[in-house]
C-alpha cells in the first residue's frame, strides 16, 4: 500500500515540476524560426541532395505541415523544460548537456540508423547533417536558455 502512495507522490512531483512557461513559449517561437532560417540557408543544397528543384516542392506547402512543425516545437521545448527542471539543472551548461544528450540519443541516432539502413534509399551524410543540424541548434539553444533561466529563478528565490 505504501509503495502505491510513493508512486503517486512521484507522479505528482513530476507533474508539478516548476517550468518557466514564458521562457518555453519564447523558445517555441525561436525553435520554429530556426527551422525556417535553417532551410533558407541550406535549402538549395538540401534540394540538390534530394535531386529536386524548388518547383517540385512549391505545391506541397500547406498549412498542415506548418501546424505539425509548430506542434513538434511545442512538444520538444516543453519536454526539454520538464527534463531540465526534473534533473534540477541550474546552469546554462547543465541545460545544454541535457539538450545535447536528448538530441544525440533520440534524434540523431534514430534518424542516422534509418537513413543509413533504409531499404528504399541511402541518404548521403551531408543530407543527414543538414536534417540533423536544425534540431541540434534548436535543442542546444533551448537547453542553454532554459538552464540559464532556471539558474536565474533559483538565484532570485
Amino acid at each position: 500500500m505504501q509503495s502505491k502512495f510513493r508512486r503517486l507522490d512521484n507522479l505528482q512531483s513530476f507533474v508539478n515540476t516548476k517550468i518557466n512557461h514564458l521562457a518555453v513559449w519564447i523558445l517555441i517561437v525561436v525553435y520554429f524560426l530556426i527551422g525556417w532560417g535553417w532551410y533558407a540557408i541550406f535549402g538549395e543544397k538540401w534540394l540538390n541532395l534530394h535531386a529536386r528543384t524548388m518547383t517540385d516542392i512549391e505545391r506541397t506547402h500547406n498549412v498542415g505541415a506548418y501546424v505539425l512543425a509548430l506542434v513538434a516545437s511545442i512538444v520538444v521545448v516543453y519536454t526539454l523544460a520538464m527534463l531540465i527542471s526534473r534533473f534540477n539543472a541550474t546552469s546554462a551548461f547543465c541545460g545544454l548537456k541535457i539538450a545535447l544528450a536528448c538530441w544525440f540519443a533520440f534524434v540523431f541516432m534514430e534518424y542516422a540508423t534509418i537513413a543509413v539502413f533504409s531499404a528504399f534509399e541511402t541518404n548521403p551524410w551531408p543530407l543527414i547533417c543538414i536534417d540533423m543540424g536544425r534540431p541540434l541548434i534548436g535543442m542546444a539553444i533551448s537547453g542553454l536558455v532554459l538552464g540559464a533561466w532556471r539558474q536565474r529563478d533559483i538565484a532570485s528565490s
